[in-house]
């Protein structure tokens, strides 16, 4: 019996969270926690298997409960987040901290309609009682702001321009060569542990990395966007999210929006489609870039599967290979979820099974022609 501790400062988000948890056979909630203060006592007294954490409640909100809970008494937790933007970047900062995966409400901070998601709640919470979590001392990246960045920003204390276009003009007058002159193309997808990884995977690369890198993170809307956000405040490259018709540039990361997937056209532009169109259907889907990315860049296509659950980016994988492009897949032991990698590495298409830290070096061995 997974034994799971509710935390949320609504009566009746508690009562309905609760109801759903007990109504499987393989749950048991065994507490509830009406704020972060009495989330953080109830885990040092309960030790329950799992947690799912409100993200906006008073006295300590869910932030500062996983925070400390993840410092002090690791536990597996679920956030409940709403689909808001403040909902959205706590969720992510949560995440950042340790937690293993979301959840938002459907209708706001109060959802009677949450039951809706019972499914999905409740495998999330089996999902994450399988997964070993460590004692986490968050550690506050500073990453020097890179020239571009710097660039970017006087840009736009001046004149209301477009971050990216302020970013592109500056690129395009001090690095060597034209940002549109580039052989390879990086495709990386994740899903369950996606933030976290990419969070260690990407500061790895230099500024003027001779590739532009688009990522497959499955995510809803609103959330892709506080992604990049983050990202971008602690990585070299620049980090954006991915907009129809923007034409793809070397040395810029592109961050798949969600609710839609991201495709390459032949021109080396994007588009963006409708998804998904049933809900099982992992969306963005790494095997739609992926695909898109075979079809265009032939075998200077570099694939990259990390962290996740589900099948995602197999037959994606297949496509880059079949093209004898590259293909690298994290490894087991430095998974979070190892779903998406296992999965591409049992079709036999993958070149590379590397540890997490080591995914970036890989990359950029093959770019540079190490490889």
């Amino acid at each position: 019996m997974i034994r799971v501790l509710v935390v949320d400062d609504s009566p009746l988000m508690l009562r309905l969270l609760s109801e759903l948890i007990n109504a499987d056979p393989e749950l048991e909630v065994v507490g509830t926690a009406s704020h972060g203060y009495e989330a953080v006592r109830k885990t040092e007294g309960l030790r329950p298997d799992v947690i799912t954490m409100d993200v906006n409640m008073p006295h300590m909100d869910g932030l500062k409960a996983v925070e400390q809970i993840m410092s002090a008494m690791p536990t597996p937790i679920v956030m409940i987040s709403s689909l808001t933007q403040a909902g959205a970047d706590t969720t992510l900062k949560a995440l950042d901290f340790g937690a293993i995966d979301f959840v938002y409400k459907p209708s706001g901070v109060v959802s009677p309609d949450i039951t809706e998601l019972a499914g999905e709640i409740t495998s999330k919470i089996k999902l994450a009682s399988k997964i070993r979590v460590v004692r986490s001392v968050k550690r506050h990246r500073s990453t020097p702001i890179t020239l571009s960045k710097k660039a970017a920003r006087s840009t736009n204390d001046e004149h209301e321009v477009d971050v990216e276009d302020a970013i592109f003009k500056y690129v395009l007058s001090n690095y060597s060569g034209n940002v549109y002159k580039y052989e390879k193309v990086v495709i990386i997808g994740c899903s369950t542990g996606g933030p976290q990884a990419l969070n260690d995977v990407l500061p790895r690369f230099p500024v003027n990395f001779e590739a532009p890198i688009l990522i497959a993170q499955h995510m809803p809307q609103k959330f892709t966007g506080k992604l990049a956000e983050l990202l971008n405040s602690r990585i070299s490259l620049d980090v954006i999210e991915a907009q129809s018709g923007m034409k793809i540039r070397k040395g810029i990361v592109y961050i798949a929006p969600g609710g839609h997937h991201l495709k390459i056209l032949a021109d080396r532009t994007l588009a963006l489609l409708d998804g998904p169109k049933r809900p099982s259907e992992p969306c963005p889907s790494a095997d739609i870039l992926m695909q898109s990315a075979a079809a265009v860049f032939g075998s200077q296509t570099i694939g990259v599967l990390l962290t996740g659950m589900g099948d995602d980016g197999v037959v994606g994988m297949n496509a880059i290979k079949d093209v004898k492009g590259h293909t690298i897949a994290q490894d087991e032991e430095s998974s979070l979820v190892f779903g998406m990698p296992r999965m591409a590495i049992e079709s036999g298409c993958v070149d590379v099974i590397t540890p997490l830290l080591r995914v970036a070096d890989e990359i950029i061995e093959y770019v540079l022609g190490k490889r």
